[in-house]
């Protein structure tokens, strides 16, 4: 089954299967998503501006 059929059948279903399926999804989803400390933010981003101050100017105006 390819996504598009998974799409379809998921477009059969009604409303409140249709929400399992979103909330599982949700779920997945954030249990795989990691997310910066603000030491670890701050280093990428100077990181960044440090390598192409330009881009920084132009942020800022």
């Amino acid at each position: 089954m390819n996504a598009l059929e998974v799409i379809e059948q998921f477009k059969r279903l009604p409303q409140q299967e249709q929400g399992k399926v979103v909330e599982f999804i949700q779920q997945d989803v954030s249990a795989k998503v990691r997310h910066a400390d603000d030491k670890a933010a701050m280093a990428a981003a100077r990181a960044v501006f440090d390598e192409h101050p330009e881009l920084f100017r132009k942020l800022a105006q």
